[in-house]
């Protein structure tokens, strides 16, 4: 019996799989991309219980071979394109193909082998212009009005797969996530909303200065070890009450980039950093230019047991030990990224 993580060597996905591994599971990851050198360093000596696969989330038949060559009893779908706002007009059909038809293609496999347990990551960009009300968003009760194609196409999928859900007799759980930052994050070339978090770590190794934005932009941040953990609890669940539910942190982050950027600069003396000057441009983006709205994690926390484990100051010193040990991961890939991307990607309204 194995767990399928689809979008596993992404960001999202590698913290998922890293946590099914460490609990023993046997774990098919599912993936366009082939694992980075220093990533297939670290899965090595988990052997036997690691499947790597790579494939395309659009080809129907693949997916559906997938499940008759392993015996897949749970399913974790995190493919995806997170698109910005350059990549919405230049390809607005790839995104809803891999975002949505994407995932009708693992609900479709899912059924036809009889999977049971599918859990969906969807994302708390569905509620879209409900964010702007700054008020506490509740499952099912808070209006979702996405405005931009990746909150649309995450929220037709979301809703698509449980819908799926009921009429094929799978138990389909969604997890709409709050903002994700920490380990395995990189440019997986369709992630195009990179954190803060990550920016000023890679002109840290690089022993650059970072120049911050004045004013912090209010997320729901919740470390991504915290989504690994969340989606484990969602996966085991054996009666969940629910089937949508929000996986944020519910501890206030507000007001601490600062604080990580200090704990960077200690730990890589010739990094630098400082608030930019008026009228100044920054080298460090937050990524979206309005605060956005806290979600409430009662549900989480009283059905599926499971609370977030780590506020700000206890997750960048976990990240930070991570940096330290995977600083050739944030190379490599940072490499890539840089010989990709000549500037920084718009910003989300």
């Amino acid at each position: 019996m194995a767990i399928l993580v689809t979008g596993g060597a992404g960001f999202v996905g590698m913290n998922v799989v890293e946590q099914f591994l460490n609990d023993g599971k046997h774990v098919v990851m599912f993936d366009r991309l082939e694992l980075s050198k220093s990533a297939s360093a670290v899965a090595r000596p988990l052997g036997s219980r690691l499947e790597t696969i790579v494939g395309d989330i659009n080809d129907a038949k693949g997916i559906k071979a997938l499940f008759k060559r392993f015996e897949i009893e749970s399913v974790v779908h995190a493919a995806v394109v997170t698109s910005s706002v350059a990549r919405e007009v230049r390809e607005p059909k790839g995104i809803v193909e891999t975002n949505v038809i994407g995932t009708v293609n693992v609900l479709s496999a899912a059924h036809a082998a009889r999977c049971p347990r599918v859990v969906y990551l969807s994302s708390g960009q569905a509620y879209g212009k409900t964010h702007d009300e700054r008020l506490p968003l509740f499952e099912e009760i808070s209006p979702s009005r996405p405005d931009d194609i990746y909150g649309i196409s995450k929220f037709a999928a979301e809703q698509i797969a449980l819908r799926l859900g009921e009429l094929c007799n799978l138990q389909v759980i969604g997890l709409r996530l709050g903002s994700v930052c920490g380990p395995w994050e990189f440019d997986t070339g369709v992630r195009d909303m990179l954190s803060p978090h990550l920016q000023v770590a890679q002109l840290a190794l690089r022993g650059e200065k970072a120049i911050i934005p004045v004013t912090e932009v209010w997320r729901d941040w919740i470390y991504s070890r915290d989504v690994a953990c969340g989606v484990a609890a969602a996966v085991r669940a054996r009666t969940p009450g629910y089937r949508l539910y929000h996986l944020a942190s519910g501890m206030d982050w507000q007001n601490t980039f600062a604080t990580w950027c200090s704990m960077l600069q200690e730990a890589y003396p010739r990094f630098s950093w400082r608030f930019a000057s008026e009228g100044e441009s920054p080298n460090v983006s937050h990524r979206v230019q309005r605060d956005r709205s806290p979600m409430d994690i009662s549900r989480l926390v009283n059905d599926l047991r499971y609370k977030p484990r780590f506020a700000a100051d206890a997750a960048f010193r976990d990240y930070l030990e991570w940096i330290r040990h995977h600083e050739s991961f944030l190379l490599e890939t940072d490499e890539s990224q840089r010989n990709t991307n000549d500037c920084l990607l718009p910003m989300r309204s």
